[in-house]
């Protein structure tokens, strides 16, 4: 079957990137012809950002503007080059007649998996639930994300009617679930992320090659809690190893890390696999712990995010590896993870999520 895959492929976000691969190299494995549908630019911004609302709002653009100069050109360089080489897409598709006209050469369309269904990411871009010429069994999501707790009166009246018109259905996230069986009466199989339907052997193939030895690589995204820093700092300390950071734009010149924000995706790969320790924020620093069987602790983060934290961790049993309150972490949370055990539960998860797809795309 050809299969065409909407998501945010072009985004200058590693798990982005990574997902977008991943679901393409997942339905080639089940002997299908995929690519991504080049029919949006979300994530894929300006690198210079103005704020003209306040002094102190200037100000800080201003310096972030400067501090982008020494990264953010060949970071963004980087993450396109990968864009190109590895994620198959269709002709640019980006209005509603070419998009209509692309659909049509697929069998099927997927949506997913990242948070396509979060209200402010989404734009109110209604294809990304699947508002499209094609029949509803040619519909799928596969492991599309809220990334809220809930929908506003109304998002729901706006999006739950596409959802429902969906005939291959699910979600990435328990929290997901709930929002479904709020609107629409009933919940839906929950599958993995895609970056989880390969496993380690093929992401390793794919990551570059061993930059750093002995260091601790600490990956965070937005709102990490106060003493985050301090607490990375003093673990990283006492296991002696040295830290590889990637973080925001503000951060590339603080003292104490090796700056890593200028890492493309195959890079941000290796660096996880090759690391002795882990400290994350992120949904997908969480996962590739996971896959390259790290030593990790996951920081929670001061936002509404977390949903997708948890409840991966608790599929696997990880819970213990999640730090609410940095400033009550205990270092006995830091026994070795037994990964046979998380890699048995990991298959069937894994399987369960193959066998949707296999089922919807017939």
């Amino acid at each position: 079957m050809k299969v065409g895959v909407i998501t945010y492929h072009r985004s200058n976000n590693y798990g982005a990137q990574l997902q977008a691969y991943a679901i393409i190299r997942a339905l080639e494995k089940l002997g299908h012809e995929a690519e991504i549908l080049d029919c949006n630019a979300i994530g894929d911004g300006e690198i210079f950002h103005w704020n003209f609302q306040s002094i102190r709002g200037f100000l800080g653009a201003l310096r972030n503007n400067a501090l982008s100069l020494t990264t953010e050109f060949k970071r963004k360089k980087l993450f396109n080059s990968f864009v190109e080489s590895y994620i198959p897409k269709s002709k640019k598709c980006f209005d509603s007649k070419s998009l209509s006209e692309t659909v049509r050469n697929c069998d099927y369309v997927i949506v997913g998996s990242d948070q396509v269904w979060h209200p402010q990411i989404c734009e109110g871009k209604k294809f990304f639930f699947l508002d499209i010429p094609i029949p509803s069994y040619k519909k799928i999501a596969y492991a599309p994300s809220f990334g809220v707790d809930d929908y506003t009166e109304t998002e729901a009246a706006q999006y739950m009617p596409l959802i429902n018109n969906i005939t291959h259905l699910s979600v990435r996230e328990a929290t997901g679930n709930k929002i479904l069986e709020k609107y629409l009466g009933h919940q839906v199989k929950e599958v993995v992320d895609p970056t989880m339907l390969l496993r380690r052997a093929d992401w390793e193939s794919l990551a570059s090659k061993q930059k750093y030895e002995k260091y601790l690589f600490y990956f965070t995204i937005l709102d990490e809690p106060d003493g985050t820093d301090s607490f990375v700092r003093e673990l990283a300390a006492k296991m002696g190893l040295k830290i590889v950071r990637i973080g925001t734009v503000r951060d590339i010149f603080k003292q104490g890390f090796i700056n890593g924000r200028v890492s493309g995706t195959k890079d941000f790969l290796s660096l996880v696999r090759h690391a002795d320790m882990v400290v994350t924020s992120s949904f997908h620093g969480l996962v590739f712990s996971i896959l390259f069987h790290r030593n990790f602790v996951c920081i929670l983060n001061n936002n509404d995010r977390n949903s997708r934290l948890k409840d991966l961790a608790n599929k696997l049993g990880l819970n213990d590896r999640l730090v609410p309150n940095v400033h009550e972490f205990k270092e006995e949370s830091l026994h070795p993870i037994d990964y046979h055990k998380v890699d048995q539960q990991l298959d069937k998860l894994r399987d369960y999520s193959l066998n949707f797809l296999q089922d919807a795309i017939r």
